[in-house]
């Protein structure tokens, strides 16, 4: 008697996609190397390319886009074809990415902001609700161009120095002159 080769549940449930292209998933995109912690929650349609993605990262963080960028996810690259990278126009669910997966998004390659990237659930769409939309989050994000997190972090009190002070002494002399000359605020107008 021949005996048939044992099924792995993982081989049955690979043919079959973790997330269908109609779902919503519910993502948390956090910054690496700041604190406190600068992050963001999102839903995104299932069927939403990492093009897409990255544009819907680029408005929650309050962004321009203006720098390539790079998701690693397992051992595969996707991101700007400056990069040599795999198209980003694939679509989330055909990653078969599940509840709790997490991946890395790279943006501004020359002094890189990295986010980590998860999969915090799958929802049913409401068709009370336009997607994407960011439903929550903490924290104001770097200036895109202020020399990456380290740089950010190094300089990050320097709102609060002498120097600081002395300007802010400067702007409340110029406006209480221009106020004086009723230049500013004229109430009786």
């Amino acid at each position: 008697m021949k005996r048939r080769p044992k099924s792995h549940g993982s081989e049955q449930k690979s043919s079959v996609p973790a997330v269908d292209a109609d779902a919503v998933l519910q993502i948390k995109v956090w910054l690496s190397g700041i604190s406190p912690m600068v992050w963001r929650r999102v839903l995104v349609p299932a069927n939403v390319t990492l093009r897409e993605l990255h544009g819907v990262i680029q408005v929650a963080m309050g962004w321009e886009g203006t720098h390539l960028y790079a998701f690693h996810l397992r051992a595969a690259r996707y991101g700007s074809w400056e990069l040599a990278a795999s198209s980003p126009d694939i679509m989330l669910a055909a990653l078969w990415l599940r509840k709790g997966a997490r991946f890395i998004y790279e943006y501004d390659l020359n002094i890189p902001w990295r986010h980590e990237v998860r999969i915090e659930d799958r929802l049913e769409p409401d068709a009370r609700k336009s997607y994407p939309v960011c439903i929550g989050g903490d924290g104001a994000c770097p200036p895109e161009d202020c020399g990456g997190p380290e740089s950010f972090m190094d300089h990050r009190d320097d709102r609060f120095s002498f120097d600081a002070l002395e300007d802010l002494d400067t702007l409340v002399e110029v406006f209480s002159a221009s106020r004086a000359e009723g230049r500013v605020g004229d109430a009786g107008a």
